[in-house]
């Protein structure tokens, strides 16, 4: 069961936060004293009997109260309490389970498919998933050949239910995928000449920049969007190096600069910047940078410090994780970055899931505090269903849910006959996985509204780990610096309301 939470924010306000209600309320801290004694076994009339003979009451940590001051709190407290504001809301069944037919029918609504071009990088990142601080396997120079990618992308086109999923994203991935740009142009080529139905296609690629304008033409002329892989200056940069320990900084910004004053509207709408935060770069530096130097606000995430090395972590840390800068950021510069800074993603996660007012659909709406107990199935944690969002092909033909996870947890391949994706093998392995992870799961706090993916979870192994498991008080803690925030500035909660939350 879930039961009410209550809080203190920074500015010293008590709320508490109802999972029955889906609601947040400031209330008087008196409230909560009586709250947190009735849940500790104390009688509350005799209680308020006590408090009545004596005249006034001493509650540690708060101040001295009258009979009145607290008889007055106790009788909003039984309105609460009538209003079911402290009812206990059962945890949702997470007993759900995956089906092959839903896997089947996933495969017609797939909205990205991800090429891995190539395994060969002419960069060599200190901070590299396949440097010696990580455990995966290192990196060779696979190149993907246009055969597989015809087939698989033929395959997935014979699957698609177009008038439900009228778009698909292509994307290339690498290492750097322009190392292998014959098989980028061909794909294109390909899809752009293809007699058959097809969705509306994008086009879309991660790279580090070096080989930019080199196929510039190419790229502006068939609108594919670029996400160069950017740590602001060249201080915040310089982990990014070349195969000789040099710095990439001034090539990759060349490349950029051509590429602005040759196609501006190009560079302007399909260019973006992608950024690893570290113990050279800070939230508000980079963000001045990118702003000065493109008029652009990068996405900006933290370091990997998943599959990390035993024998390399300590150095790990020293290396990218020792400067508090990477740490801390003022309002400004959260406001400055808005959605892509992490505490505002954190924020509207929060809205969306614990603040009861915000409603998926219009039934949803009509049909609110009907249902609060009633024990919904959920697959455990927030793993995407296998193709319901998108795909990953390595260099070899390798199908896996994305390009985010080991290639041990594959759900295909495509080899010489084509496509093999057996739907009864993936639902069966999903579920034996969820089953591993399922009784953590039921003991956090985030059961229902998880956002992270079991395959960061160490699953494969006996013992099952989340960083991210959430016990009563730190569920407590993340709302007291949620409702800080606006508190803060209620301004700028007005504005991410707006950009955020569409009320259509």
């Amino acid at each position: 069961m879930k039961n009410t939470i209550t809080f203190t924010t920074a500015k010293g306000n008590t709320f508490l936060y109802s999972p029955f209600k889906k609601q947040f309320l400031l209330i008087h801290p008196i409230i909560r004293h009586l709250y947190q004694m009735e849940k500790s076994g104390v009688h509350l009339p005799g209680y308020i009997d006590q408090v009545k003979s004596d005249k006034k009451v001493e509650i540690k940590g708060l101040d001295v109260f009258s009979y009145d001051e607290v008889h007055q709190q106790y009788s909003k407290y039984r309105f609460l309490q009538k209003h079911h504001f402290f009812a206990p809301v059962n945890r949702p069944n997470l007993g759900g389970v995956l089906s092959p037919a839903r896997i089947e029918q996933n495969i017609g609504k797939l909205q990205q498919v991800i090429l891995e071009t190539t395994e060969e990088c002419n960069l060599a990142c200190t901070y590299c998933t396949y440097s010696k601080f990580y455990i995966n396997t290192e990196r060779g120079r696979q190149k993907m050949n246009f055969e597989k990618a015809r087939q698989i992308l033929e395959f997935i086109l014979s699957k698609r239910n177009l008038p439900a999923n009228p778009e698909l994203i292509i994307s290339f991935y690498g290492g750097e995928p322009l190392k292998n740009f014959s098989l980028i142009s061909e794909v294109i080529h390909f899809l752009n000449t293809y007699p058959g139905p097809k969705p509306l296609l994008k086009f879309s690629m991660s790279s580090n920049g070096l080989l930019l304008a080199k196929y510039m033409d190419f790229l502006a002329a068939n609108d594919v969007e670029v996400a160069i892989s950017l740590d602001g200056d060249k201080m915040g940069n310089s982990f990014r190096v070349l195969k000789n320990e040099k710095s990439s900084y001034d090539l990759v910004l060349n490349n950029l600069e051509r590429v602005q004053n040759i196609y501006p509207e190009y560079f302007d709408k399909k260019v973006s910047f992608l950024t690893v935060l570290h113990s050279r770069n800070s939230y508000k530096a980079t963000y001045a940078f990118f702003m000065k130097r493109f008029k652009k606000i990068p996405a900006i995430s933290t370091i990997n410090t998943l599959n990390l090395n035993e024998q390399h972590k300590q150095e790990f840390y020293r290396t990218f994780l020792n400067s508090k800068r990477s740490r801390k950021s003022d309002l400004k510069t959260i406001k400055s970055l808005m959605h892509n800074h992490p505490a505002i993603k954190e924020f509207t996660d929060s809205l969306e899931k614990y603040s009861g007012y915000v409603y998926k659909d219009h039934g949803r709406l009509t049909l609110r505090g009907k249902d609060h107990n009633k024990r919904r199935n959920f697959i455990p944690t927030g793993t995407c269903i296998p193709f319901s969002l998108r795909i990953f092909i390595t260099t070899n033909g390798l199908i896996l849910p994305c390009e985010h996870i080991s290639r041990i947890f594959e759900i295909g391949s495509v080899g010489d006959k084509g496509p093999v994706i057996n739907a009864e093998t993936i639902a069966r392995d999903f579920n034996y996985y969820y089953s591993k992870i399922r009784p953590l799961c039921e003991q956090c706090f985030l059961d229902d509204g998880c956002m992270e993916c079991m395959f960061n979870t160490k699953i494969e192994t006996d013992h099952p780990e989340c960083e991210f498991f959430t016990d009563e008080k730190h569920f407590s803690n993340r709302l007291s610096k949620q409702l800080s925030l606006i508190e803060k500035d209620y301004s700028f909660y007005l504005r991410i309301l707006n950009e955020t939350f569409d009320e259509n």
